[in-house]
Formats: C-alpha cells, structure tokens, sequence
C-alpha cells in the first residue's frame, strides 16, 4: 500500500463529500457568508451554496494537513482552477450523469424542496408509477417508536413544515459535525474522520434532494455526495494532462475514457453453508452463522478497499453476501491479486465450503449517461454468474490439486460435529450436553456471535494498522477455524458487545456501530474511533421466567432438556407456543425481479447515485422496516418470532406459525406504501409448517420451494386480459395472490381473501359456537374441486378461449349449496349465524371456481388454528 496514494484519495473523497453541503445551511435560510455574494464573488464560486460550503468545511475540518486545499477542492467545482478542482467536478458531473444546467441567481426557485421517492421514477413490472410521494425530511432515527406515517413517502408537506425541517436537520448536523472536528482537533485521523462524516452525511441528508432546482429531486444528498466522493478518489489516477481533464470534465459524456471499474463480489455456498446443520445447536448456530456471513462480506468489501487503497466512501453496497464497489481504471491487475488471496485465505479456513466471486468492469466516463450504467450493472451481475460457475479457476495448479484431496477421515463419529456433520480433530462435548461434539468453528458461531446478538447493542470494528501477509498457497485441515480467525485474515476484528465499558483499547482504527438509537445517543467519536448506526434485523427470542414456569416441566418431558431463562428460545417452545396445532413456520421473501429492476427499471434515468439511490432505498426497508415490524409483534405477541436473516432484497424468519403468517402479512401490505404505492414493486413467499425437531435445513429448502412455485404462480385481475406472475404468497401448499390472501382486515364481513374468510371463520366458530361442520364441508368440496381442476389442466383445457382460467362445473356446486342451506336450518334461532352463511353461500353461488381457492385456504388455516395437542412430524 502506499500511504500517499491512500492520504491523496482520501482528501479528494473527503472535497467530493462535502462539495454540496452548503445547500443544507443555504436551505434552512441561513445565508449568512464570509463574503457578499457579489460578482466577484460570482465569478470564483459560480454558485451561493459554493461560496457557502467553502465557509462550513473550513468550520468542520480538523487541521489535518492540506486542509485549506480540501476546503478549496470542495467548493471550486462550479469555477474549477486547478487540477482537483477539476477531479471534483468531474466527479461531480459522472454521479448525476447530466448535463448541468444555466446558473440562475435563485437557487431557491423551485418546489418541492423534498426528496421524491426513487419509486417514483422507475419502471418495475412493466409498470410505471403515477404517484408522486416524497420522504420525509427527518433525521433517519428508526426504532420501534417509529411510525409509518412518520417515515413512509407521503404527500407533499406544507413550506413552513419544510422550512422548519431543513432549520433542524441543518442544526443537528452542524452541531455533530462541530463536535466530530474537536475529536480531531489534537492530531486525529483521516480514515476515522471521513468514516464518522459518512455516517452523518447519512444520518441527516438520506431524504434531503440533491437539487431541485430545473432538476428532478429524486437523489438524496447523501447519495449523491457519497458516489461524488468515490469517483474524485479514483479519478486521481488518470493519465491525462490537465488540459486533457478539463476537456473531459466539461463532456464526459462523449468521451470513451476508462474512468473508473466496477466491483462486484458474490457469495457463494451461502445455502449449504447456513442450512446444514442439525437440530442440535440449531437455534443459536444458525443464527450465528447467518450473521457471520454479513460480516464476512463487509470484511473482504473493507479488505479490498484497502489494499487499493480506497476510502469506505467507494464502497456501494454490501449486504445478502454481496457487494460493490468503485476502483479506478488501472486497478484490475492488482484486483485479480486481491481475488486469489481471498480464495486462498476462504478454502484455507472454509475448505472449500465457502467461495467468494470477484469481478471488475471497466467504466467509461460515457456509461455514466443515458442510462448506460444500468446495462453495466447488469453486464457485471452476468459476469459474477460466470465466475461463480469456475469456483476457484484462478488459484494456480499446485493450489488446485489440493482442492481434491480426501478430506478428514471418514466414517469417524467421534470426530464427527454434531452440528455441522464435518470431522475435525479438534471436535469435542459440549459443555452442557455431553452428547453432543461441537468443532470450534460451529462452537464460535453459536457462543460468539448467536448467543452475544440476543442482547448486543454495539457492533465494534478494529482494524489492524497493517494487513496481514497474504497466505501463499493453500492447506487441507483436519481442524476447524473459529471465526474469528477467518476475519483477522482478512484485517478485522468484530467485538458483538451489550456495553463498551470492558471493551479494550485499539490497536489501530475502530468503528462503532450502534444497533438501535438509544445506543447511538451514548457515542462519541475520537482521534482513532468512528462512530454510526447500524440498521439490523436482530430479532431474537427469549426464554423468560413466565416460559419456564408454563412450560418447562413439558418441555424437559418432550427434549430432556431445561429450559433456562434469558437464553435463546428454542424451536421447540416456540412451536409449543403457537395457536392452534404446535407447529414452527418458516418463512422466506424476497423482492421480486429485482436485477430487472436494476437492469432496466431506471431506463434512462439511470446515474450511478440513482441506481445508488435505489439500492440503499431497498436495503432500508429489509434492514431496517422489517425489524421493526418483526419487534413490535415480539412485544406485543409473546417473543414468538426468530430472524435468521434479513437484509438486501430477501429474508429469512422461523417462529410460531401463526405469528410467521402475520408477519409475512404486514411486510407486504407495508411495502406498497413505503415504495411509493408503485404497483410493480412487491415480494413472493414461501411459508411452511414443521415440527420442532424437523432439519431445518430441510425447512428451509422446503420454504424456498414454496417461495418458487409463487414466483411460477399465473393469476388474473379483472382488469387484465394478460396473466400477471409472482407478488403471490405459497402457504398450507396453496398459492394466492397477495391481493386474494389478503394482506388487510376487512371492517365488515367478507370473503373476498382468504384472510377475511378466515377471520370469519373464527368468529363464527369461536365466538358464535357454530359447528365445525362447514370446515370439513369446505375442505371435502374443495379436494374434489382440486382433483377434477388437476385432470383438467393435465388434458390442457383449463383455459378458454380468452386465455383465462374458464369455471368448472360439477357436484361441489350444488353440493355446498345443499350444504349451507342444512347449516342454515340448524341456526334458525341464531340470526347473525344464519345471515353470514348466506351471504357465504351467495358469495360462493356467484363464483365458486374463483373463491374455493382461497375459501378452502381460510377453512384449512383456522381449523390449523382451531386444533390442540398435535406434535406429529411435518
């Protein structure tokens, strides 16, 4: 590494951050400056908020060296002299990929001052979005106190409203940012600096608009700024003279100069390595294994950074066991390098178990415009695909031929580990269940990261000063690596603390990560720690000394084991506490078309900080929405659900069944709001129902199959003479729609989704005292309905002639209606039983091929729900 190219990309990433950050004090009305905006002072700045970042980062920077040049750097964009002026506004120009417009004399012109939702403009589902909702402007504080309302896209607010919030969010960050430069005041660090700079950036700027003014607001500041500070610190190393990057500042988008190279690393084994593992240690393994997979990812992102030496500004996403990020254009050899000590530093811990895809595209200053980057996205996704096909092609041949030599010895139990299934020398008992033999790898997963998560309120990065040596071949192992070895590899430690006052000194750089905003309120940056919040699902149940007390005898019966208050709940107890029939649910979503979205969603539109936008957009609502959701049931419905995993565009949730449903429920009716009410952003599900001592890992495989056969579902609306595919949902082996699942409580009776049936259902048994009569009713008529409906499709003529699903006629017509009309007798006496079965009949006597399927579901679901006692397998 050299630290001058390193001290060099920070300082420009540092002017590319702050190069618009006078927008934020010009829009909060405070227009005071070091000079009267006069012509003079027109003709060195070009623009007010220029004059007025070049003011504020003199009041935010510590006195680092080459300070009064960064100052300068930052706001000589729009009247560049020299040559990192130009970088900058280069910079500049390749993050929102357009042209720039006339210099008006108000930059205050122009409304809405808000950030409109990025929902807004894409085209998803072949689809576009005739809202226009923008977000709030609020500081992004997320937490269980946090409301729809508060945080969702909504109209457009009132301008003292606007006024007032921009008045705040300026007062906070300046505030914050004051106190960050006295950390740094007495000789602090550059890295650290930057780092924390970027979590305020994010904190105070995520939903404030880049430009307004004859622009379309749908970029945040935050968004903007930082992919500006990825491309000043890469564009350093271009081999142009200055009168060749002025010529390029002012067209890029002619220009086929490489500028830069897009980075993408994938993840692969991820399935294996999570999902198989026994029931023994489940509970806290794979919890612990899921996250140590997020970090993983973060620390090879952070390792590759480094050894190009790139600032955490380059860093696009990461997350899902995926990243990207932007390096410069000659980085492609040294990239190839970094790729073969991350394979060589993975098999060596992993044995091959776990791989990471890395690969680079070029990019030329023109495919930042028109909407080009969106096809290079795409283009760098296709080319992951390739290489996470030729697993480890570029380790060498003498590496290779250890890829396939016998592992361990075979056939060996008591080196076997009863978690993972792999024989290693090192496996030994447990320490509270002398039965099972754990290796040290899957007894750190479980003690180290799933039990600390349950109550962690810190996430703690330590970085050494210097990487280590990269490994020069690799090695087969008979033991395993805690995982924490795996990550010093790779020049990171990770503290998963509940407090800070035990935790030690750094050797080097330290990054803090509150997990909720009570936490982050307790941090304060210094000379060598940043700081920031972290936005995780970490939703882990509990065993509390009410579980213990209802419980425990039962439970020791069924496992012969005890329950102990504070740990992690088991599987078992929470299927023990479900409603209904003791079942586990587990549930896995994800967006749908999501690299179509990127591929192509943008269109034109597409920039780099638009396509930023929309990641982070995404992320926010899985990292951040769902946790929310996911706390307040816990709080509210008895601690009943467990989040293995949710981040990027997907998730994975096992809990009570009852409460998995609901919960899959609310995370679709609430992402419809939250994306803007587009209608071709939704998510499909797959959700089943196990025993507790059923694999998990065939659990999952189970739900992921359900989660395909939605995606493969064909539906029709009314309005469409074309089927409409996946936004379905696949429970109790039935595939709906959302929209007939039913996603919302109806206020009145009815059956137009399965949801409301159901609820009619249970209130007809529960509450009225109906017999169950009509659940086996509705199920036996809905088995002969299936039968005849599979012969039909099997002989193709299950559609007619406008392509749609045509009625099928038979028995169970006039059966259920003979059915009902004897239910109706028995309750002569009982008008509201008698008046809903009617209108049931009605209902069904108007389109039955239509409403058995989701009729039949809500029977099926509350008789689930009805029924005690049953502990059979899956």
């Amino acid at each position: 590494m050299s630290d001058e190219r390193r001290e060099r990309a920070l300082k420009l990433a540092l002017a590319g951050l702050l190069h618009d950050v006078g927008k934020m004090k010009l829009r909060a009305g405070e227009s005071g400056a070091s000079r009267t905006w006069d012509d003079e002072a027109k003709r060195d700045y070009g623009r007010f908020h220029a004059l007025l970042t070049y003011d504020i980062v003199g009041d935010w920077l510590p006195p680092f060296q080459d300070s009064e040049a960064v100052k300068n750097w930052a706001a000589q964009h729009h009247r560049p002299n020299k040559r990192e002026d130009h970088l900058v506004r280069l910079a500049d120009r390749l993050s929102s990929g357009e042209r720039e417009k006339t210099d008006p004399d108000d930059e205050m012109a122009t409304q809405p001052k808000q950030l409109l939702s990025i929902f807004c403009v894409v085209n998803a589902d072949n689809q576009n979005n005739l809202d226009k909702l923008y977000w709030p402007l609020r500081a992004l504080d997320l937490n269980e106190q946090t409301t729809d309302e508060q945080w969702f896209p909504g109209q457009e607010w009132a301008k003292t409203d606007v006024d007032r919030s921009y008045q705040n969010l300026w007062k906070e960050l300046n505030e914050q940012a004051q106190n960050l430069r006295q950390a740094h005041a007495n000789g602090g660090d550059l890295e650290t600096y930057l780092e924390s700079l970027l979590y305020l950036m994010q904190r105070y700027t995520w939903s404030v608009p880049s430009a307004y003014y004859h622009s379309l607001p749908d970029i945040s500041l935050y968004d903007h700024s930082r992919m500006t500070a990825a491309l000043a610190a890469v564009l350093d190393d271009l081999a142009l003279s200055d009168e060749e990057l002025r010529a390029l500042a002012q067209a890029p988008q002619e220009s086929d100069t490489p500028v830069a190279l897009l980075v993408g690393g994938d993840l692969s084994g991820v399935q294996d390595f999570i999902y198989t593992i026994t029931d023994r240690g489940a509970t806290s393994a794979l919890r612990g294994r899921s996250f140590y997979l997020q970090l993983l990812t973060e620390a090879a992102a952070h390792y590759i950074l480094r050894r190009l030496d790139l600032p955490i500004t380059n860093l696009i996403y990461a997350g899902g066991g995926n990243f990207y990020l932007l390096a410069r254009a000659n980085d492609t050899a040294d990239l190839n390098r970094i790729r073969l000590d991350i394979s060589r530093i993975l098999y060596n811990h992993h044995q091959g178990d776990l791989y990471l895809a890395v690969a680079g595209l070029p990019l030329a200053a023109r495919d930042f415009f028109a909407g080009r980057i969106s096809s290079k996205w795409q283009e760098l996704g296709e080319l992951l695909q390739v290489v996470k096909k030729q697993r480890f092609v570029e380790l060498p041949a003498s590496d290779l031929a250890c890829l396939f030599e016998p592992q361990g010895r075979g056939g060996n139990e008591e080196k076997q580990c009863s978690v993972c299934g792999r024989e290693y020398e090192d496996v030994h008992p447990d320490k509270n269940n002398p039965a099972v033999r754990k290796c040290k790898a899957c007894e750190s997963f479980e003690e180290e990261i799933g039990d600390p998560l349950r109550k962690a309120r810190y996430l703690v990065w330590d970085f050494e000063p210097q990487l280590p040596t990269p490994p020069d071949g690799v090695r087969s192992s008979n033991t395993s690596s805690p995982w924490k070895a795996v990550l010093k590899n790779l020049g990171a430690h990770v503290h998963i603390e509940a407090t800070l006052e035990e935790l030690h000194e750094p050797k080097g750089r330290r990054l803090i990560l509150a997990l909720d905003e009570k936490s982050l309120n307790t941090l304060k940056p210094a000379a060598q720690i940043a700081v920031g919040r972290r936005l995780l699902v970490n939703v882990t149940p509990l065993v509390t000394a009410e579980d213990v007390s209802k419980y425990g005898k039962e439970y020791q019966i069924r496992t012969g084991q005890s329950l102990k208050e504070g740990a992690v709940k088991p599987f078992e107890l929470m299927s023990m506490q479900a409603i209904g029939i003791e079942r586990l649910g587990v549930l896995r979503m994800d967006v749908d078309n999501l690299g179509q979205l990127f591929a192509q969603g943008l269109g034109e539109k597409a920039t780099l900080s638009r396509v930023a936008a929309l990641s982070f957009a995404i992320s926010l609502y899985f990292e951040g929405w769902v946790g929310v959701l996911a706390r307040k049931r816990n709080q509210t419905q008895g601690d009943r659900l467990y989040a293995i995993y949710s981040g990027g565009d997907d998730l994975f949730f096992v809990g009570a069944w009852d409460e998995v449903v609901e919960l899959g429920r609310e995370i679709r009716r609430d992402l419809t709001p939250y994306a803007a009410k587009h209608p071709g952003i939704h998510t499909s599900a797959g959700i089943v129902l196990i025993g507790g001592k059923y694999p998990l890992a065939q659990a999952a495989q189970d739900a992921g199959r359900a989660e395909e056969a939605a995606k493969r579902h064909k539906w029709w609306d009314d309005n469409s003479d074309t089927p409409h595919t996946k936004d379905a949902i696949c429970f109790l082996g039935r595939v709906l729609p959302w929209q007939r699942f039913g996603m919302k409580k109806s206020a009145t009776v009815s059956f137009e989704t399965a949801y409301d049936t159901l609820a009619f259902l249970e209130d007809l048994l529960a509450r009225q005292k109906a017999s169950r009569s009509l659940i086996r009713t509705l199920l036996r008529l809905d088995e002969r309905y299936q039968e005849a409906m599979d012969v039909r499709r099997r002989t193709g003529r299950d559609l007619g002639e406008n392509h749609r699903p045509q009625p099928l006629w038979g028995p169970w017509n006039w059966l259920f209606e003979y059915q009902l009309a004897r239910l109706q007798r028995m309750y002569e006496e009982q008008l509201e039983i008698k008046s809903n079965l009617e209108t049931l009949c009605q209902e069904m006597k108007e389109a039955f091929h239509q409403r058995i399927e989701w009729v039949s579901l809500a029977a099926r679901w509350a008789e689930l729900k009805m029924r005690k006692g049953d502990q059979s397998e899956h």
